[in-house]
């Protein structure tokens, strides 16, 4: 009786052990992307993602609190997610706060219908922009022209995911900040749903489909069917309070 005892506590054990194990390794599969996206915080989000994904194929979840940054760090890092997705690794999103101009196309980067919100994240879209001083008219033209190139870029990605049209896109970013609550982003086609406890399940994804889902350019089926807002989504233009520091790509 008292081997059988001494059995029975010995695998109960290694029973909680493997689960630590199992629940500490899944921790190891959180990057967060906390604060400005620059050079250095791209630079190490991207280094921990692709970390991750040359260990295994499970699914890796990226968690946003960004009032954005520079936007070509900002599409760095949505490539780099999007090649990621492309091999067959389920890619999760989830803002945590806010993902604010950048930081809401690095959201726009996820797995198909893996784009999360917390009831009480905020996301924000604009018209790019980030305008210096030159010293000559070549120069401003120059960097116009760049400017148009980035803009195009940014807001093809946010039709494609959102699938709203590209004009109505452009006209709800002009000359304005666009912020949205969790439930108006989900009406918007910005997330694909919001939770509030347990990140849902990964489905499985096929490897020979990989390569379309990662495509930028393709729509995407949504989680949850949403309502075209199509004019009241640029009439009901919500204010939040701007972060404390916050750059306009």
């Amino acid at each position: 009786m008292g081997d059988l005892t001494e059995r029975l506590v010995a695998e109960l054990v290694d029973a909680v052990r493997a689960q630590i194990r199992k629940e500490h390794n899944d921790r190891l599969r959180d990057v967060y992307l906390i604060g400005d996206i620059e050079k250095d915080t791209a630079r190490g989000t991207i280094e921990r993602l692709r970390e991750l994904a040359s260990e295994n194929n499970r699914p890796i979840a990226l968690y946003i609190n960004s009032a954005g940054g520079n936007v070509t760090d900002g599409l760095a890092i949505h490539d780099s997610v999007r090649h990621i997705v492309s091999r067959g690794i389920e890619v999760t999103i989830v803002v945590q706060g806010m993902a604010y101009s950048m930081g809401s196309i690095v959201l726009q980067a996820a797995s198909d219908g893996r784009r999360f919100s917390f009831p009480h994240s905020w996301i924000m879209i604009h018209e790019p922009a980030k305008w210096a001083g030159w010293q000559s008219t070549t120069a401003a033209a120059q960097h116009l022209e760049r400017l148009k190139q980035m803009q195009d870029q940014i807001y093809n990605i946010l039709s494609s995911r959102s699938g709203k049209p590209l004009r109505q896109i452009i006209r709800d970013t002009k000359r304005t900040d666009f912020y949205l609550d969790a439930r108006r982003a989900l009406d918007y086609g910005l997330i694909d749903a919001i939770v509030a406890g347990e990140l849902p399940q990964p489905k499985a994804v096929d490897m020979k489909d990989a390569a379309a889902i990662a495509a930028p350019q393709h729509g995407f089926a949504a989680a949850e069917k949403r309502p075209d807002l199509g004019e009241a989504a640029a009439a009901g233009k919500t204010e939040a309070p701007p972060a404390t520091t916050r750059e306009t790509p």
